[in-house]
């Protein structure tokens, strides 16, 4: 389809404004305190959202993407008239249209909601740790959770500023949620690894030989939180070989969140 300059310039404003109205049709958008979705609904803990108030969705703190047509809102907080958050999941959908005149039309269709799949996080608390001993060689940073499908959250730790290189892992990602929605899930099966006492990921690039076999780029590694210990275990020996149990572990002390 041809679109002259002239309707390119009314179509991009009309576009912004029916998408932005379909948006907030439904509930008045405010700055509200943002809060980690753990469970289905949360306490509020902000001052200004502990009284009865209108309905409200806080689509700055959900996840935005978009196909042909459609804008998909997940893990939108929407906050009740008694002051708790709910997250539900919104798809609109649009149609679009050209008038005899040349110009763009964008319509709203009926908004779907559906209650989101609560995020696993596993107990994992993000912030930064220090290794074995307390000293400043093994510092690691915990950052999460990030959405994905089906629930699931994913994690990343990299190596906090002033660590050795010899930091391990020096960077590694990991997903909690159903062992079989992992990205890793076929390597895992082959490995014969079948325990859900960990959430699994793989270690990233090592920046120099630690001198431990089990910590190597590509690694399988297991992670697992208890308070302020992180936990992190790896099943691979050089890199390769993937075995079913864990070879050797390290475990890191949560010292900031």
């Amino acid at each position: 389809m041809h679109i002259s300059p002239k309707s390119a310039l009314y179509f991009r404003p009309t576009l912004v404004a029916i998408a932005l109205l379909a948006i907030a049709e439904p509930a008045t958008l405010n700055r509200a305190c943002a809060q980690t979705a753990k469970q289905a609904e949360l306490p509020v803990t902000n001052n200004n959202l502990n009284n009865p108030q209108p309905l409200n969705a806080q689509f700055q703190y959900g996840i935005l993407t978009a196909t042909t047509n459609t804008i998909n809102a997940t893990l939108v907080p929407i906050t009740t008239t008694s002051g708790a958050l709910i997250y539900e999941d919104l798809t609109i959908p649009f149609s679009v249209s050209e008038d005899s005149a040349g110009k763009i039309q964008v319509v709203a269709g009926t908004i779907t909601a559906v209650p989101s799949p609560m995020p696993e996080t596993g107990a994992f608390l993000a912030g930064n740790y220090v290794g074995p001993g307390g000293g400043t060689a093994q510092l690691l940073t915990l950052s999460g959770p990030g959405a994905t499908s089906n629930g699931a959250t994913m994690w990343s730790s990299t190596t906090t500023a002033g660590a050795t290189g010899c930091t391990y892992p020096y960077s590694s990602s990991f997903y909690v949620g159903p062992l079989q929605d992992n990205p890793l899930y076929s390597r895992l099966q082959t490995a014969g690894i079948t325990s859900t006492a960990y959430s699994y990921g793989i270690e990233g690039q090592q920046m120099c030989s630690t001198g431990n076999p089990w910590f190597d780029s590509g690694s399988i590694l297991g992670f697992s939180q208890t308070g302020d210990l992180l936990t992190i275990v790896s099943f691979t020996y050089e890199g390769e070989d993937d075995q079913s149990t864990p070879g050797d572990q390290i475990t890191y002390m949560l010292i900031q969140p």
